[in-house]
């Protein structure tokens, strides 16, 4: 098994962050603050960072303040684990908790315990990544695994994006989940169906009995909604939402966006929380 990870301790006062890797693969960041505190400062954003706080796919100066920081910082692509094997499929939906979990900000503030497990698990990964004894690679991989639950878990994790809710059926639970993390990229009907494991018939019929509309619809809900709120938060153009969230040309967006929100998306952002109120 080709082994896609990369662990160490840092002791700093100011570095960047935001990994940029290249080759097509899918590398996600951790910075865990083992000691110390300090800011985030990315753009005109700023997040007070401290000890227990973990910080998923970071980007910015991470400054130190009042003496300097101890991080543990973690590498991982996501093809470390395989979408054939079930416990992975598993790994996979918690991956993707996370990063809708993510999205409006990258700072996780575990609870005291979170915190302990998480130092603790990052620990063990480094002893075996250090160390390399026979089985290290899957010893490092069942300990990623369970970080990640951990994460999800903890009581402070909530997950900031509406839509997403348990349902009765796995296959399409897998679908649903797949949209919300990759919506803004090109997808097709394929696509989902390689991921969720269905038939193309039964999907469709599972999907619009387990979600109230077809996988069109809940598609085109699914970026509508997010474009919506960048829309109400942000000073982007309204192309560059438009194509930030899936759509592939101005006029499209703009017919389904007032099919799903009745209102056009200018006038959206003119009139903030009272079209917001109305629809």
């Amino acid at each position: 098994m080709k082994l896609l990870f990369f662990i160490r301790n840092i002791d700093l006062d100011n570095r960047t962050f935001g990994w940029e890797g290249a080759g097509g693969a899918w590398v996600h960041e951790l910075v865990f603050c083992r000691t110390g505190h300090g800011e985030l400062v990315g753009g005109r954003a700023k997040i007070t960072v401290t000890t227990g706080n973990l910080l998923f796919n970071p980007k910015g100066r991470l400054v130190a303040r009042e003496g300097p920081m101890t991080v543990a910082q973690v590498l991982f692509s996501e093809e470390l684990f395989s979408p054939s094997v079930h416990m992975d499929r598993e790994a996979f939906y918690v991956l993707g908790l996370i990063k809708l979990h993510s999205r409006k900000q990258n700072l996780i503030a575990l609870s005291k315990a979170g915190a302990e497990r998480t130092a603790s698990l990052l620990d063990a990964m480094l002893w075996e990544f250090q160390n390399r004894y026979r089985g290290y690679s899957w010893a490092i991989r069942l300990k990623l695994i369970e970080l990640l639950i951990t994460l999800m878990r903890d009581s402070q994790f909530k997950i900031s994006i509406k839509g997403l809710k348990p349902l009765s059926s796995s296959r399409i639970q897998d679908a649903v989940l797949y949209l919300n993390t990759d919506y803004m990229n090109k997808i097709t009907v394929d696509d989902v169906l390689d991921a969720c494991g269905l038939s193309r018939s039964h999907f469709h019929a599972l999907f619009k009995q387990e979600t109230g509309r077809t996988f069109v619809d809940y598609l085109s809900w699914l970026r509508c909604n997010r474009a919506a709120e960048l829309l109400a938060t942000t000073d982007s153009t309204i192309l560059d939402i438009a194509l930030d969230c899936g759509f592939n040309n101005l006029s499209h967006f703009y017919h389904v966006f007032k099919r799903e929100k009745r209102v056009s998306p200018g006038r959206y952002r003119r009139h903030g929380s009272q079209e917001r109120d109305a629809v």
